[in-house]
């Protein structure tokens, strides 16, 4: 749920709980002065009532006659000593409409009097609203108002979101379509609020900066890796003739051996770089036809020998042809970054499995009975202590890149027990 829309539901929220206690606060103050105004409505009609019968009545016949041309006010004789604790009560009651023929409640005060020296109750009545009808009125209006004040608030806030916060929305699609290694910084709408127009000013700085800082970092390290090639290859010709001169003894040719390892892991690594730099740059590649059951079968046959050192069986289930338009090169690399990996990160006598369809392409391996962490596995020069001797930690990540580039989707996976699969889908 969006931010504005969160706060239009706490909005909606707030209003119907205020709109039902306001509902029932009306209620209350309403039928509080009604029946204020009602009492003391019926409070000066029955002084005008005793007034009437001590001037211009005679006899209790008038006191009926009274009460049938006026059944809201009646005289009810008492019997000797009959007479109520309170001298005024006011009480409701339900009484039958003789206009209707329907029940009605009354609201009514009755008082003893004397007439002719007879006690007689008055009793002087009004129909009053029902409670129930009272509250439903109100409450229908109170959900009247809140439906327009409802209406309002959205209205309200679908008009601010599409005028006021189109600013916001427009930098939030422009940070998603953002890429750190793209040439350009991100051109910012510009905008007169000043949230956002202080928003934009810090976005547009910081990703300025780390544009800057990544650039410089991607040219140092093509311009290290251009660098380090020619002394890398001079070092190991002299190496390599030096462990062909005559006279090289045992100790001699010891100490040689590990520095001709190290020169080719740094060639190697150079290498890499030089690939991860030209990758990053999305440099054109140029793509053609290319059969990827064929190139698994050729790398296949040429890491026969290596899979055969590492004591490991090869399991393969291939799709007869494949085509694909991409980049030779590129392929031939990744099917040799991930097949190079399951052979290293294998165990002794362990398995190594490739199988292709037309959408995907799987390699997996034996190994440890535990998953790897997905979300570390492609990183750059990941501290991996378990790293087999001669890897540079950039075969995946390079995968990953040349998957991004080709327009394939590279991910991991681990199976019970102990596989773990590089699958490759293809668009």
């Amino acid at each position: 749920m969006k931010l504005l829309a969160r706060t239009t539901v706490i909005f909606l929220l707030y209003a119907a709980m205020v709109a039902a206690a306001g509902t029932w606060v009306y209620y209350t103050v309403i039928r509080k002065l009604y029946y204020v105004y009602v009492d003391r409505t019926l409070t000066r009609r029955k002084m005008r009532v005793k007034r009437s019968a001590r001037l211009e009545l005679r006899t209790p016949a008038d006191l009926a006659f009274w009460h049938r041309i006026d059944h809201n006010v009646e005289f009810v004789p008492l019997a000797a000593g009959q007479y109520p604790a309170r001298p005024d009560q006011f009480r409701d009651r339900m009484m039958l409409n003789t206009i209707t023929g329907q029940p009605q409640q009354y609201r009514q005060i009755a008082e003893v009097v004397r007439f002719q020296g007879r006690p007689y109750r008055l009793e002087v009545r009004t129909s009053v609203l029902d409670d129930g009808d009272l509250l439903v009125g109100i409450t229908v209006a109170g959900a009247i108002l809140l439906a327009v004040l409802l209406g309002g608030i959205l209205l309200i806030q679908h008009v601010l979101t599409r005028r006021y916060w189109r600013p916001f929305y427009h930098t939030l699609a422009v940070l998603q379509q953002y890429q750190l290694d793209q040439h350009h910084a991100p051109v910012l709408a510009p905008t007169d609020i000043p949230e956002f127009k202080a928003l934009n000013a810090a976005l547009t700085r910081v990703l300025a900066k780390h544009q800057r800082l990544y650039h410089r970092q991607r040219e140092f390290a093509e311009n290290a890796a251009h660098e380090l090639q020619t002394p890398l290859a001079i070092l190991r010709t002299k190496l390599d003739s030096l462990v062909q001169a005559p006279g090289l003894t045992e100790e001699q040719a010891g100490h040689i051996e590990p520095l001709l390892a190290v020169t080719q892991r740094l060639t190697h690594l150079c290498r890499s770089l030089l690939l991860l730099v030209h990758l990053d740059q999305q440099l054109f590649f140029p793509t053609e036809t290319v059969d990827l059951a064929a190139t698994l079968r050729t790398q296949l046959e040429q890491l026969r020998e290596q899979i055969d050192a590492a004591d490991l069986t090869l399991e393969t289930d291939l799709a007869p042809q494949v085509l694909l338009p991409v980049n030779r090169s590129l392929l031939d690399i990744l099917v040799s970054n991930l097949v190079v990996n399951a052979i290293r990160h294998n165990r002794p006598g362990g398995v190594v499995r490739v199988s292709l369809t037309p959408q995907l392409l799987t390699v997996q391996n034996t190994g440890r009975p535990q998953a790897l962490p997905a979300d570390q596995l492609f990183a750059r020069f990941r501290a991996n202590p378990g790293r087999p001797p001669g890897s540079v930690g950039l075969g995946l990540p390079i995968a990953r890149q040349i998957c991004e580039t080709s327009g394939f989707l590279l991910s991991y996976h681990y199976e019970e027990p102990g596989w773990h699969q590089m699958r490759v889908r293809m668009k």
